[in-house]
């Protein structure tokens, strides 16, 4: 995992806690599982995209292929147990794994970005 990743990571789950810790409603923690699940999604996707550049096309669109099914596994397996024991966490895990997935791809991206311009500078 990326360093800023990491720490928007722990940032937000900081924010999360310090929520519900200012509200008392026990529903938020919904968001905090919907965050982690949404952050280790991408960082999956990121981590599996890289493997992948490596190899031939083939391979590379049965590995992703195969992976994609993992994920959602996990994503699925998630809502469903959330689903089972604590119905009333399941709208916080929906905006959770939102939060979790659009904050991960920003970080990555504002990495990326910073990487082609020490790319350019270098050159």
């Amino acid at each position: 995992m990326i360093k800023s990743s990491f720490i928007a990571l722990w940032c937000g789950t900081a924010c999360i806690l310090l929520g519900i810790a200012g509200t008392g409603h026990q529903v938020l923690f919904g968001s905090l599982v919907g965050y982690w699940v949404g952050f280790i999604y991408t960082e999956w996707i990121r981590r599996e995209t890289l493997r992948s550049s490596e190899l031939d096309v083939n391979s590379a669109l049965k590995r992703m292929r195969r992976n994609l099914v993992s994920r959602l596994g996990m994503v699925t397996l998630v809502v469903v147990v959330v689903a089972r024991f604590r119905t009333s966490w399941l709208l916080s895990l929906a905006v959770g794994i939102a939060i979790g997935v659009i904050v991960s791809f920003i970080t990555v991206a504002i990495h990326r970005i910073n990487e082609e311009r020490s790319d350019k500078r270098s050159a």
